[in-house]
């Protein structure tokens, strides 16, 4: 039992966390950037003001994450196994050919958000830890 058997309500919901997930994190890069800004032209207020919001981003995507990793704790153990190569790289995923069309699709559409969050993430580290180091100099959560 493969993930061509897998019950596509199972994908499509971790679609749809993955969806807002991407929502939440896209907003946390915005205000990465900005917050960045902020500091540049020495604006504490809105610097303080981006930093409430952004962790209160992070906690909704950090609730996506945990809804995600609740989907795939519940599945079988192939599908797990499957989904956590899907969702996490973690093994080889399989053959995408096994797939009938609606579950291929979703697969994809699952595949393409997370390419789209780790990439956000890794640029919104790369602005962070400028902004931490610039802030909290040797006590920056970055230091070397």
């Amino acid at each position: 039992m493969g993930l061509h058997n897998m019950n596509e309500e199972l994908l499509m919901e971790v679609l749809s966390q993955s969806r807002k997930k991407y929502g939440c994190v896209s907003e946390i890069g915005r205000m990465t950037k900005e917050l960045a800004e902020a500091l540049s032209r020495n604006d504490k207020v809105s610097a303080q003001l981006l930093l409430e919001m952004r962790g209160e981003e992070m906690a909704k995507a950090d609730t996506c994450e945990k809804n995600i990793r609740l989907l795939v704790e519940e599945a079988g153990i192939q599908d797990r196994e499957r989904l956590e190569c899907l969702l996490y790289r973690k093994g080889e995923y399989g053959k995408p050919e096994e797939e009938s069309g609606q579950e291929a699709f979703l697969v994809k559409q699952i595949n393409d958000v997370n390419t789209k969050i780790r990439d956000i993430l890794k640029n919104a580290i790369t602005v962070d830890k400028v902004v931490s180091k610039r802030m909290a100099g040797e006590e920056s959560f970055y230091k070397e």
